[in-house]
């Protein structure tokens, strides 16, 4: 029988989520070697030594017309997941970002008398700021990992800890691994065009593009192996390209520019000091209602940091080909700009600057 203090229930929906989750697994039971762990999540988790219940590439939709239209899958998952914590029986349960399915499942597990812990909280500063008296009724502790939402979080009373972002800490302790490539290409660049299904569909053929017309360049393009590869068909076989899985870090330390889809990537590569363009594309719904909701000026993490446009941002008919090479050949031929971008990464670097963050915040669950 495990005592109820032991057993845990961690939700994440995508890879960056499953990379922090894994995280705080690890030092969940570096603390306390005999607690249960189980979790809905990816495979970096189940290396943690968590029990892997459902990997997110079954549910990790994103953008409002891709949730609607697989909106009986949604309603599955939400019935399937509250079985198997009714089966588990936690006495925690620790949400990681994924808003639209770890909201509704707060709810669920409070009416149960399950403690719930958010650990990377919704960006209701950014959009639907009415989620905060969603997290207010039904979530006890948050642990952010952006130091500006703090204060934004603290106006409407909630129980909220910042220690520090973990990246820093997870780049600083990676062990870089040589990418081995011919050496005659004038430079190298780094193309990430995202963990879903929907980011990768809707970057590719543009990166594609990009390819064809920069053939003295060799481009590495990081992919995810939980998605269907056939995305990837049109430029697998691109002489200037390497394909290349679960070595994001060495790829991106290796170019001289990178391309980001937005996410936690655009901050991974500030951090790993790489000029960048960060991009973006959905659907066409999805974005004219974003459009309406969002209340923010930029999107990537690393202008949000800053509060100012340090890296050039093309979002949906703005990220085109001739637009992003645009941008890639004014990194490369620009020293002054190029420079521009470096120092505004030490702020970031600066600001992130924080060890044993996940420890910290595992020992604060502990503890409680």
């Amino acid at each position: 029988m495990v005592h109820r203090a032991n057993n845990f229930f961690l939700i994440a929906g995508e890879k960056s989520g499953d990379l922090y989750g894994s995280k705080l697994i690890k030092e969940l039971l570096y603390i306390n070697p005999n607690a249960v762990i189980n979790f809905w999540g990816g495979d970096m988790m189940k290396e943690a030594g968590g029990n892997l219940l459902q990997h997110y590439r079954s549910y990790n939709f994103m953008g409002f017309y891709e949730v609607i239209k697989n909106f009986h899958i949604f309603l599955n998952k939400i019935n399937l997941i509250k079985k198997h914590l009714d089966d588990t029986k936690p006495s925690v349960v620790i949400l990681i970002d994924f808003p639209g399915f770890n909201l509704r499942l707060a709810k669920y597990c409070k009416r149960k008398g399950i403690k719930v812990i958010y650990f990377i909280p919704p960006k209701v500063w950014a959009w639907n700021s009415k989620r905060i008296y969603q997290i207010k009724k039904y979530v006890d502790i948050t642990f952010s990992i952006l130091p500006f939402e703090v204060d934004f979080y603290k106006k409407y009373n909630l129980k909220i800890f910042y220690y520090g972002s973990p990246l820093y800490s997870i780049i600083d302790e990676y062990k870089f691994k040589k990418i081995e490539f011919k050496s005659n290409y004038k430079n190298t660049i780094s193309l990430l065009p995202g963990s879903r299904v929907s980011e990768v569909s809707n970057s590719i053929p543009i990166f594609k593009e990009i390819i064809c017309s920069m053939p003295d360049n060799l481009f590495f393009v990081s992919y995810v192996d939980h998605i269907d590869s056939t995305l990837y068909k049109p430029i697998k076989n691109l002489k200037n390209v390497k394909l290349i899985t679960g070595r994001t870090y060495d790829l991106v330390k290796q170019s001289d520019v990178a391309v980001t889809v937005s996410g936690t990537a655009s901050l991974e590569v500030a951090l790993l000091n790489i000029p960048q363009i960060v991009v973006y594309k959905t659907s066409y719904l999805s974005y004219l209602i974003g459009k309406m909701l969002l209340k923010i000026n930029y999107i990537s993490l690393v202008n949000l940091i800053l509060n100012k446009q340090l890296i050039k941002e093309l979002i949906q008919n703005d990220f085109n080909p001739k637009k992003v090479k645009g941008e890639i050949n004014r990194i490369l031929s620009n020293n002054d700009y190029n420079n521009k971008i470096k120092n505004g990464y030490k702020e970031i670097i600066r600001v992130l600057n924080k060890r044993n963050v996940i420890s910290k915040i595992a020992s604060h669950i502990m503890e409680k």
